[in-house]
């Protein structure tokens, strides 16, 4: 159940120390404000910059969820529709990705903070 709640921890983007407090300062769906995330918790105070430019990294974990992203797009919109014009394929491969964008980055920054951040979960929150 462990690797299934920090999965779940990954996904909302919460702290990996006290998996209560947010990452992010705002929702998603802000646009405008989607990428400001607080220098500590707001639950524990856990420093989320390890060191300056630690999120660097993240474009690694980005590029892989956007490749399995158009992977599993492409493939699934070829078997379900098996279109004959190329451009409909191309959208079916680079729109999800484009339209998942906040998302992936968000999720590309708790991917390295929890697993090279260091952090350990505090089992006392």
């Amino acid at each position: 159940m462990g690797k299934v709640d920090t999965l779940q921890d990954i996904l909302h983007t919460r702290c990996p120390k006290c998996r209560k407090g947010n990452m992010f300062q705002h929702n998603t769906l802000n646009l405008r404000m989607m990428l400001k995330m607080y220098r500590t918790c707001p639950k524990c105070g856990q420093d989320f910059m390890p060191e300056p430019g630690f999120y660097f990294g993240a474009m690694y974990f980005s590029y892989a969820i956007n490749v399995a992203l158009m992977v599993t797009f492409g493939v699934a919109f070829e078997i379900i529709f098996n279109p004959d014009n190329t451009l409909i394929t191309l959208a079916s491969v680079f729109v999800p990705p484009f339209l998942l964008a906040p998302w992936n980055f968000r999720i590309s920054r708790a991917i390295m903070l929890y697993v090279l951040g260091g952090i350990k979960k505090d089992e006392n929150h």
